[in-house]
């Protein structure tokens, strides 16, 4: 009961520091965000997925920095424009985009155009119930191998320690706090299939694994590196493989369930692009692309520009507890260590390794589900074993870096941490300040002509 009071408390605070920022629904629907909403006023209110001719009009009336240019591809053999984002984000706002509608159409208090305060508000909401209720079916799945007190203390630290919190706060609407909630849903269900005598629960949730995986896909499609997850999941180590291929091969009529589950909802993508291609798949990010040979591995893990284990330093530590999850249960250690290996790689292949304007490194936010495992591992031991000195120690350090996070959050919502050009220099420079006049040591960033050199 004490982890569910947590998630409401971050629920509340995510609430509170929403609606308590300055027209918190103002350009709700700006730049990546509006790409992913996009699809919900083009179908349901102007009918118009292909030509998009209403956005015009609205990024005037509502001044949203959309830049078609670097999201709409202009298709060469129609007048269709190509959104380079795809459309699951939008499937999880409909039940609030609807909402908005029907508010603004039956009260008459704001025009039905799918941008005007309702929809906003909606967007913001979308956002936060979504992530809350990834964090719940986090808890229940984490109460299957720790006890409530090991659980409460790494919700507090997944909530409050990591970038989630920005983005479910302050950068509201991207596909990561999504991402999170599937990747929750998605070791929810694999724990309950994998946890039940002779695998019986396979049968029932088979349906449902694919479509959970059909939405991770349409959502983030390079997200799909997590059914491995399900493919492993209780696998001790890379010699049992003969076994889960044999438990797969006996299952054939589940496994058939999970690919027609998963194409079922993929199929949402690949007749968009059809439609506004004629091409079935569709590489939509012109541009911009992976270069799997020459990974920013180093850069993406410890540099000032966006190192995960400096912005995040709570990664650093649940990576250390991977030794206390192989002691403690090594049938989970495998599989989440191999996941969160290729995802790492894959992440950091991408060629603006930075991913643009973001606090921290954004695409592993959802990766923190299964970060969790060692991270409630390595909290259980010096919560159990160590000595009152390392205990101490290791709490006041938990405490630290979750504050660290919460601090530099709101340096980067007040603009105090720059969104793409950090340095050293500036780093430690603005490190601990709420006062600080950027303008004044602009000659610390990255420069803006260098803003796009991937090796620095």
């Amino acid at each position: 009961m004490k982890s569910k009071f947590i998630i409401f408390l971050f629920a509340l605070v995510c609430v509170i520091i929403v609606f308590n920022e300055d027209k918190p629904h103002k350009n709700q629907f700006a730049s990546d965000t509006g790409g992913y909403y996009l699809y919900l006023p083009a179908i349901f209110i102007y009918h118009d997925i292909g030509k998009l001719s209403f956005y015009d009009k609205i990024d005037s009336q509502y001044n949203h920095p959309f830049d078609k240019n670097c999201t709409l591809y202009k298709n060469n053999t129609n007048d269709h424009l190509l959104n380079k984002y795809p459309a699951g984000v939008a499937v999880f706002e409909f039940p609030f985009f609807i909402t908005a509608h029907l508010y603004c159409l039956i009260t008459g208090q704001y025009q039905p155009d799918g941008y005007s305060l309702p929809y906003q508000l909606g967007g913001l909401f979308s956002n936060i119930f979504w992530v809350i209720v990834g964090l719940l079916f986090l808890r229940q799945v984490l109460n299957r191998y720790f006890n409530d007190n090991i659980v409460v203390l790494t919700i507090l630290c997944i909530a409050f320690g990591t970038n989630l919190y920005a983005y479910s706060s302050f950068n509201i609407g991207m596909s990561h706090p999504y991402s999170f909630f599937l990747f929750s849903l998605l070791a929810y269900i694999t724990n309950l299939i994998y946890s039940v005598p002779k695998h019986q629960s396979f049968n029932r949730l088979a349906g449902l694994l694919g479509l959970v995986l059909g939405m991770i896909f349409i959502v983030r499609p390079i997200n799909i590196i997590v059914v491995l997850i399900p493919l492993l999941w209780l696998l001790q180590n890379p010699f049992n493989l003969k076994e889960r291929f044999w438990f797969l091969t006996h299952h054939y009529k589940e496994v058939f369930l999970v690919l027609t589950g998963f194409f079922l909802v993929a199929f949402i993508q690949f007749y968009y692009w059809k439609y506004i291609t004629g091409n079935w798949l569709v590489y939509s990010y012109t541009g911009e692309r992976f270069d799997f040979l020459h990974p920013h591995i180093l850069n993406g893990l410890f540099s000032f520009r966006k190192g995960w284990f400096l912005y995040t330093p709570l990664s650093f530590i649940g990576c250390l507890g991977f030794y206390f999850l192989w002691k403690k249960n090594a049938r989970l250690m495998f599989p989440i260590a191999l996941f969160l290996t290729i995802m790492i790689y894959a992440v950091f292949s991408w060629q603006q390794w930075w991913y643009g304007g973001s606090f921290g490194c954004r695409p592993l936010i959802e990766s923190f589900v299964f970060l969790s495992f060692p991270l409630a591992a390595i909290i259980e031991h010096f919560y159990n074993s160590a000595t009152k000195l390392k205990k101490t120690a290791f709490f006041s350090l938990l405490f630290c870096l979750v504050f660290l996070n919460i601090f530099q959050t709101y340096q980067y919502s007040m603009g105090l941490i720059h969104w793409d050009r950090m340095t050293k220099e500036y780093y430690f420079r603005v490190f601990g300040k709420t006062d600080f006049d950027r303008r004044q040591n602009e000659n610390y960033l990255i420069r803006p002509e260098n803003e796009y050199n991937f090796n620095d």
